[in-house]
């Protein structure tokens, strides 16, 4: 049946209807980035900690990523990071874990607008000696 396509104004609500579809899916997709781009910030400022290892103390480096993860809104604190220092090895680990609870479209539509997401970096770096 063609009596849809000849009816005044349809070709209107189908690009109604695709706009909306193209904005829920930009919406989505920015959501989705801004968490993970978030994991990545905090993985590379734990990169950068775990670098400079041989000049800092372990008490700077946990406050200094607590504060970052104060930035970026990441529900960390002190006592979620774990450092070791591997003097034998001459390397550095710095590792964390924390859940994103993520409610797509203000959780309109119930358990499928909300997603859980794990996040666990762990930054290992060798440390050279002066």
């Amino acid at each position: 049946m063609r009596l849809m396509d000849n009816e005044c104004g349809v070709s209107s609500v189908k690009v109604m209807i695709w706009l909306a579809i193209l904005g829920a899916v930009f919406y989505v997709g920015i959501t989705y980035l801004s968490v993970q781009l978030d994991f990545q910030r905090m993985k590379d400022a734990m990169s950068n900690k775990a670098n400079v290892a041989q000049v800092l103390k372990d008490e700077e480096i946990r406050n200094d990523l607590v504060a970052k993860a104060k930035d970026l809104g990441l529900p960390l604190k002190g006592e979620n990071f774990v450092i070791v220092r591997d003097e034998d090895k001459r390397t550095m680990t710095i590792k964390t874990a924390w859940d994103v609870e993520v409610h797509y479209f203000g959780g309109l539509c119930g358990d499928l607008c909300i997603q859980t997401y794990h996040f666990e970096p762990v930054a290992q770096e060798n440390i050279t000696t002066k």
